[in-house]
């Protein structure tokens, strides 16, 4: 078993994988105040709440576009685990070709992500991930990071728009049906929900046509299970990509 370590802007997951199957993940947030000590105590409750040894891990693999936390669950997981983890990016380099003008510039999770796509389900890819920030990542025919686009996530939207008006509730965009809203409450959960919808929508046809491809579509991320039920555009929900990238990345090491 493997200890997969997801860390972005908003929560850090920790994942328990054997034999690429995601056992259980725990959430925790991505909180910068903590000290190592912090994420060591975080740590070791995860593992007693899931009722595992720390001797069953055979390895830590991280994957963070948060370089100030990394370092802090790095030391964590070494103290705890007695073992150096392994991070994405250093000890462990993606397969992947990038071709975006400063290959540098783009995040360990999207690249986890497109690699992760690639094995699961092949290529040509769109990806899609509700975190955040929205990402669309393309991988194209011959299984290459082409690029793609990012925007202010669900979460963040949602909180620049009550932090700007006061009179306005704060609302949960979950089981929203109707497109017309017949209240304050419901046209902002419309608002919200079907905006976004229409977002993820237009920009999948707007690649297809930009690229001229017939693409898998794959969604993933915090928001993904929310917006995955108002997609008409045939895609795939998958929950655990970004852990799933980690282990295939891992298990190409180790292989």
């Amino acid at each position: 078993m493997i200890l997969g370590i997801d860390i972005g802007n908003t929560t850090s997951e920790f994942g328990f994988i054997y034999n690429g199957k995601i056992v259980n993940s725990y959430k925790l947030k991505s909180d910068h105040s903590k000290t190592t000590d912090d994420w060591l105590i975080d740590i070791s409750a995860v593992f007693d709440i899931e009722g595992i040894g720390k001797e069953s891990v055979v390895d830590c693999v991280i994957s963070s576009v948060v370089p100030p936390l990394e370092e802090k669950i790095f030391n964590a997981c070494r103290k705890y685990l007695k073992k150096k983890p392994l991070r994405i990016g250093k000890e462990l380099k993606v397969p992947i070709k990038i071709n975006y003008h400063k290959p540098e510039d783009v995040g360990t999770d999207r690249i986890v992500n497109a690699y992760a796509g690639i094995k699961r389900y092949g290529k040509p890819l769109i990806l899609v991930d509700l975190g955040t920030a929205i990402t669309f990542d393309v991988v194209s025919e011959k299984g290459e990071y082409e690029g793609g686009a990012i925007f202010p996530g669900i979460d963040s939207s949602i909180e620049a728009l009550f932090s700007k008006t006061a009179k306005l509730p704060k609302v949960s965009i979950e089981d929203v049906k109707s497109v017309v809203g017949k209240t304050t409450v419901e046209s902002i959960q419309s608002g919200i929900f079907f905006g976004y919808v229409s977002l993820i929508e237009g920009m999948i046809k707007r690649i297809i046509r930009e690229k001229n491809f017939c693409p898998k579509v794959i969604l993933t991320g915090g928001s993904g299970e929310i917006i995955t039920k108002g997609l008409e555009i045939e895609h795939i929900f998958d929950r655990y990509l970004s852990l799933e990238g980690i282990y295939d990345i891992y298990d190409r090491f180790k292989n």
